[in-house]
């Protein structure tokens, strides 16, 4: 449902003419009086750097030797593995598009040799604090049976993001739990409370001089729809405040715009009266009804939201409430045959990567992914399948080079810290 944007991209980077005010030059005089004084359309220019993703497939020279006398079964490992990394980067892409450029893929709870586990609460965790990243569990780890590559990440006090070491994550067993799932056989080092694992290379180093190059992975929902910049998302101590990389100048603001600068450049966010991840509330008719209100004003009528976005599990909350309302919820088809619950006229659809507790009122008109390239396979050499230097295989890349940009960040909203049930 976003569209894409190839136009407005030169170079490595997309740039964006962000509206923010309107022209004053408008007025009732006397007659003869004089003509109210031109002014102009505010606008503030935003750069969207662009993102590099990459799947890669390898096949050894014996493998192919061992189904050459089988008719079709070299072509079939081929197709097989070709086939798989293109819906396997689609599905890391998505996950993507749910978070905020940093990688991440959990937070740590306890365990650190062949058992380890991870926080799954929305409130409350007994260990590695209450924020983004402690309801993922083992979501992003559950069909990964043969090594994960992952990065340790950890703040201290409030120095920058460090990078402690790599980990090939073994997982041979997950088992789910209410307040955290189990992963048998994996042995992330020695993490302390409030480290959080990353995917491999998803962040760089801090550079004072362009903060945002340490965020390798595209730009998600949670990093767009929030009145926050991104290092106050991801960087907390277990108190839940936030804390600045190095001396606390460093702002990493969504495309080079500060949110504490920039009032304007803020999404509409509903969150606990204790604070966000402080507290969790019922889901009721009132809050969404005000939410839809709010982004409805903001964008303008007719213009957003136009799809809201959730998890499963609120979704069953929300229809829980029509039932008990005596409301009549429909069913929506749209383009491509998805699915979705009508409210107010508008789709309300679930994501396998939804970020639990928090539904999303969003405007897509104002979200675009800007792209250089769409997926495609690394063939400027004339095959797509080429040789691997010093080894008997061969290997092939299928890339993308893309980011998901705003136009308009307050004509979003979400709806934070709603109880839910499992």
């Amino acid at each position: 449902m976003i569209d894409t944007n190839e136009e407005d991209v030169s170079g490595k980077n997309a740039t964006i003419e962000c509206h923010y005010g309107r022209s004053t030059g408008t007025g009732a005089r006397a007659d003869g009086g004089s003509l109210p004084t031109a002014t102009y359309q505010k606008y503030l220019t935003a750069v969207v750097p662009m993102k590099y993703m990459y799947g890669t497939i390898y096949v050894t020279g014996p493998t192919m030797a061992a189904t050459r006398d089988e008719r079709g079964a070299y072509a079939k490992v081929l197709d097989s593995e070709i086939r798989g990394i293109a819906t396997d980067l689609k599905q890391e892409v998505n996950r993507m598009l749910w978070g905020c450029g940093w990688g991440m893929i959990a937070r740590w709870r306890s365990g650190s040799t062949t058992a380890l586990t991870l926080p799954k609460k929305y409130r409350g965790n007994t260990a590695g604090g209450d924020g983004f990243g402690t309801t993922f569990g083992a979501k992003y780890l559950t069909e990964r049976n043969d090594g994960y590559i992952i990065e340790v990440a950890s703040l201290s006090g409030t120095s920058a993001t460090y990078t402690l070491g790599t980990v090939n994550l073994a997982v041979t067993a997950v088992t789910k739990g209410t307040d955290y799932d189990t992963i048998a056989n994996a042995d992330p080092g020695t993490p302390t409370e409030g480290d959080y694992f990353t995917r491999q290379s998803a962040m760089a180093v801090w550079l004072a001089s362009n903060v945002s190059t340490h965020r390798n992975e595209m730009m998600g929902l949670r990093g767009i729809v929030t009145d926050q910049n991104m290092e106050e998302i991801m960087l907390y101590d277990m108190t839940n405040t936030p804390q600045l990389p190095g001396d606390g100048l460093y702002v990493d603001g969504l495309q080079g715009l500060s949110s504490e600068t920039y009032t304007w450049w803020q999404a509409n966010c509903d969150i606990h009266a204790s604070g966000r991840y402080k507290g969790q509330r019922a889901l009721t008719l009132n809050l969404m009804d005000k939410m839809f209100d709010t982004v409805e004003e903001k964008a303008g009528k007719d213009y957003g939201p136009d799809l809201i976005l959730t998890t499963r599990a609120l979704r069953r909350e929300y229809t829980d409430l029509c039932r008990t309302d005596r409301r009549f919820v429909n069913t929506m088809t749209l383009d491509g045959g998805w699915k979705a619950i009508d409210y107010n006229g508008i789709p309300l659809m679930v994501d396998n990567d939804a970020i639990d507790g928090e539904i999303y009122f969003l405007t897509t008109k104002d979200l675009q992914i800007y792209r250089m390239s769409d997926y495609d396979w690394m063939d400027k050499d004339g095959a797509i399948l080429s040789r691997k230097s010093g080894v008997d295989a061969y290997e092939a890349v299928l890339f993308r080079y893309a980011e998901l940009g705003c136009k308009r960040r307050n004509s979003h909203g979400v709806l934070c810290d709603l109880s839910y049930t499992l």
